[in-house]
This record gives C-alpha cells, sequence and structure tokens, in this order.
C-alpha cells in the first residue's frame, strides 16, 4: 500500500513540531540554566555569564573582572555625566549607539574592533584583535559605563555588533541582571580620567570643534593622551 507523500511530509512536520515543544519545556532552550557569577560592587550588582573572578574591586567607582575560561574582560565604572569618553571613542570610529531596554533601564551599545600589542619573550611583537562593546546606562545625573573586552583567543563569535553570540550570550544577560546603584558623591568624568578641570574644558572644546567639523581638532585630539 502506497502512502500519499503530502501525508508523509505532514507526519513529519508534526514529529518536529512535537520534539521542538519537548526541548522547549526541558529548558534545552533556556539560557538561565548556564552558569552564572554574581557580582556586587558599590555601583551596580547583577550576574556574569561564566565562571568571572574579580580582578580588581578597591576602588569606589571602578571595578574589573575576567572570564579566563572564555577569555572575557569586564571593566565597569560610574561617574557624573560620561558624554565626553562617549563622544571620543564615537569619534574614534566606535559604532553605535544600539538602543535597548533593560528592566525600565535604557542602556546605549556601541561596538569597536581593535589591536592590541603583544611583546612575546624572543622581543619581537604580536599584534590581537579585540572586540570592544562599551555599555552605557544614565540614572539622573550619573552615568554607568560597562566595557565588555572579548580578546583574541576567545571562542566565542563577535561578528555583527549586538546581532552576535556575543551580545546574545554574554552581554544581553548582563544588562538584564544589573541593578544599579546611585551615589550623589560619585565623581566627575575628569576626576575619573585623572585629570584637571581645565584640561577636562579643553578636551570638551576640542570635541565641540570636531562636531563642528574642524580638522585641526580632529589631528589634535589623536595626538592627545586620554
Amino acid at each position: 500500500m502506497k502512502l500519499n507523500k503530502k501525508f508523509i511530509v505532514a507526519i513529519i512536520i508534526v514529529i518536529i513540531i512535537v520534539i521542538i515543544g519537548v526541548l522547549f519545556t526541558s529548558g534545552f532552550f533556556n539560557k538561565s540554566t548556564e552558569k552564572t557569577t554574581p557580582f556586587d560592587n558599590n555601583f551596580a550588582s547583577g550576574d556574569f555569564v561564566g565562571n568571572v573572578k574579580i580582578l580588581n574591586n578597591t576602588s569606589q567607582w571602578t571595578a574589573a573582572y575576567s572570564d579566563t575560561d572564555n577569555h572575557i574582560d569586564y571593566n565597569m565604572s560610574t561617574c557624573k555625566n560620561a558624554s565626553l569618553i562617549v563622544d571620543i571613542y564615537t569619534i574614534q570610529g566606535m559604532q553605535g549607539p544600539e538602543h535597548r531596554t533593560f528592566n525600565n533601564q535604557k542602556w546605549d551599545i556601541y561596538y569597536a574592533q581593535g589591536m592590541q600589542t603583544i611583546e612575546n619573550n624572543t622581543n619581537s611583537s604580536v599584534n590581537e584583535t579585540l572586540n570592544v562593546y562599551m555599555c552605557v546606562a544614565n540614572k539622573g545625573e550619573q552615568s554607568y559605563l560597562i566595557y565588555i573586552i572579548f580578546n583574541n583567543n576567545t571562542s566565542v563569535n563577535t561578528t555583527g555588533g549586538v546581532y552576535s553570540q556575543a551580545y546574545d550570550d554574554y552581554i544581553e544577560p548582563l544588562l538584564d541582571s544589573i541593578t544599579l546603584k546611585e551615589n550623589n558623591n560619585a565623581p566627575t568624568i575628569y576626576e575619573i580620567l585623572g585629570i584637571d578641570q581645565s584640561t577636562y574644558n579643553q578636551y570638551a572644546e576640542l570635541i565641540s570643534q570636531i562636531k563642528k567639523g574642524n580638522q585641526t581638532a580632529i589631528q589634535q585630539l589623536t595626538g592627545a593622551s586620554i
């Protein structure tokens, strides 16, 4: 007895739907089953995906963490109005922002690819590619910055900015977990950068001139150390 081909295809489709349903109900596609590491510093708390360790948490306004298994570094800081930092990075080629909202908190997400020079034991150097995400949130007058750096030897796919494994599996769950802590004593951006207000004002004026298309200002900013 020959079975109708359309009937066979219909049966196969039903079986596939049933299998997918079982996988969803069993939590197969649920990212929450992945290992997470909680963190709690002076200005934010939340959860990293993976086994993440504290590198430096001695400052009240900055914190650094590292996932050595996946070769991901996390640097966090907070200050009053970080717009200068954002302007400098975007002028230097950082892409974005992509806008996302988690738990009623808006985040701007930027992406860039850069090079890092590594010195080795043979007195020569090797250039390694870094994929960097910068996530910025503002709450009142206080800014929060998170840099997520995927190092050259990571196995995580970072291509495509927010449309990548890096964003889906690591950055989005982190931002979705974060609780930001407001503090009226947060430092100014120039205090975080270790410069005085006069120097900060000079950088701010350079940025203003660059936005107006002043090529000389671009050269000055490129040669500046900040």
